[in-house]
């Protein structure tokens, strides 16, 4: 199993995406036009963000809506595992609290992300003769997440503890940022992991369950992790756009996007 990495400049992109997503469910994006320097800027605040104060990072909770805001160690399990994974983080989208100082920053890579994930849904949705793109435009389910995993020797970890635990993606389709470190790995149908390219400045691309539903496997999400590292002193930033249909898109039979992705949440927060 081999993530492809496709050049979107290329002549040949639609074909190497559409290769690597339908033999994988992932692709690596480079030339993406997303300027390395935005990245490294907000890599840098949020990495200043989570190794602050407990105090100050607790004033971004959000009591009214348990998949936006600030949400620390140990408040999250995958679907599936028994055990809390090795991370804390922070959801956003226009419109909810972030702090000051990551505002700007934060909202231009959301907007170009954004523009990006449209140009692959068109991609997509012309190879399955549907019509992604107009689902997606604009959906306010849409949500920018930034994972901080901590160096391992800061932490007081349970047996089989790491840092995301296998699971398949909610949405339509995710793009991540390229990580600060590697880790990612994605799962083959033979059960072997094999890790995704970590090239430099690119955009890690895959398909969520509610474009596998709505495009009756057509597309496939695939089950994927993040490894602990080798050592105990290294940490990693991660930030993926999890770019979400509007919540009355239907993805099946009287099934919507809304109810798809409130189970969901319910399951990962132990809601019954």
């Amino acid at each position: 199993m081999e993530v492809g990495i496709c050049n979107v400049k290329s002549y040949h992109f639609e074909q190497d995406l559409l290769r690597s997503v339908r033999n994988t469910g992932f692709a690596v994006l480079t030339q993406h036009g997303i300027d390395e320097k935005l990245i490294k800027a907000a890599q840098f605040e949020w990495k200043k963000f989570f190794t602050q104060e407990q105090t100050r990072k607790n004033l971004f909770v959000n009591g009214n809506n348990v998949n936006m805001g600030y949400r620390g160690m140990g408040t999250e399990t995958a679907v599936g595992s028994t055990v809390a994974d090795l991370k804390e983080f922070y959801h956003w989208k226009p419109g909810e609290i972030i702090p000051e100082e990551l505002q700007g920053v934060n909202e231009t890579l959301y907007n170009q992300l954004s523009e990006l994930g449209l140009l692959v849904l068109n991609v997509l949705q012309r190879y399955a003769h549907a019509n992604y793109v107009e689902a997606a435009k604009g959906s306010p389910n849409t949500l920018f997440r930034t994972l901080y995993y901590p160096a391992l020797k800061s932490l007081d970890t349970k047996d089989g503890a790491v840092r995301s635990a296998a699971h398949e993606d909610i949405n339509y389709i995710t793009l991540l940022v390229a990580a600060s470190a590697p880790g990612l790995q994605v799962k083959d149908v033979a059960g072997n992991w094999h890790d995704v390219p970590h090239e430099k400045n690119s955009i890690t691309l895959n398909i969520g369950d509610m474009l596998q539903l709505q495009s009756m496997g057509v597309f496939k999400s695939t089950t994927h992790r993040v490894v602990n590292p080798p050592d105990d002193t290294s940490d990693r930033i991660s930030m993926p756009l999890f770019i979400h249909p509007h919540p009355e898109t239907l993805l099946a039979e009287n099934y919507t996007a809304g109810q798809f992705l409130k189970e969901r949440i319910d399951q990962i927060y132990g809601k019954k």
